[in-house]
């Protein structure tokens, strides 16, 4: 599923713009298995803007598909049972409120363990399948081909990374600064949060367990890279330029200053 970026304006709007003062945030911690399991009938619910969480909902993470869900689905088209994904469960997730209101969302996906092999120009990335031979099941690797080219000028194909992204804003509330409030304020928890997102990215530990050091990927929205470069990031040509859920993207990198 694609980490795509909300537009930063928009013609419509279907409510005044806020004054910044009124925007809280809040960060919600991996919610686990958790958030995998909604039914679809709630996730359904959610594409209405001004449908609330249920009051039990302990976290926010109900309160940040309020804001994926109209953006990505109704108003992108993207398919609703692709929303929510494996990284999901493992990232931290950021809303931003107008009083009790859900109107911005980003996620932070920590390092993963896949294994990138330089190869024809593009990186391999190594999975786990399970594979039903008449009965008797067996684990093999399989060749997921992601849109990577290999090392290029910024990524030497090695360094753990962190993606952000599901960065999405409702319509009323871009253009002021929301979705830049909740990148700074995200990416300002990473710098001082680096073992936390090292160690959510697999099961190895003690000196085999990768270490981040401050490379931060995005999968932007081709039409919106030049807004992605006003916050910092680098367009990565190396990368190429890929379709996910029919909108072009591009990889895009930031470096910040990780504390360990």
């Amino acid at each position: 599923m694609p980490d795509r970026l909300t537009p930063a304006a928009s013609t419509t709007s279907p409510m005044p713009p806020p004054p910044s003062s009124s925007i809280t945030t809040t960060i919600l911690p991996p919610p686990g298995p958790w958030a995998l399991s909604l039914p679809p009938a709630v996730l359904s619910a959610l594409t209405d803007p001004n449908t609330h969480p249920p009051p039990h909902n302990p976290t926010p993470f109900l309160s940040a598909l309020l804001v994926r869900i109209p953006v990505f689905v109704t108003e992108q088209k993207c398919p609703l049972d692709a929303e929510i994904d494996a990284d999901d469960a493992r990232s931290w997730h950021w809303v931003a409120f107008d009083g009790e209101r859900p109107v911005a969302t980003l996620r932070l996906v920590p390092i993963t363990t896949t294994t990138a092999m330089e190869g024809e120009g593009v990186v391999v990335v190594m999975e786990k399948e399970h594979v039903d031979f008449g009965g008797a099941e067996e684990e093999r690797e399989k060749q997921v081909t992601e849109p990577y080219h290999g090392a290029t000028k910024i990524w030497d194909g090695r360094e753990p990374y962190i993606k952000i992204g599901r960065m999405a804003t409702l319509k009323g509330y871009r253009g002021q600064g929301v979705a830049k409030r909740l990148i700074e304020e995200s990416l300002a928890w990473a710098k001082t949060h680096a073992a936390e997102l090292s160690s959510q990215g697999g099961e190895e530990g003690g000196d085999n367990r990768p270490v981040w050091k401050g490379l931060v990927l995005s999968h932007a929205q081709k039409s919106v890279q030049g807004w992605w470069g006003r916050m910092g990031f680098e367009v990565d040509v190396g990368l190429g330029v890929w379709w996910e859920e029919g909108i072009e993207h591009v990889g895009m990198w930031r470096r910040v200053e990780a504390v360990s």
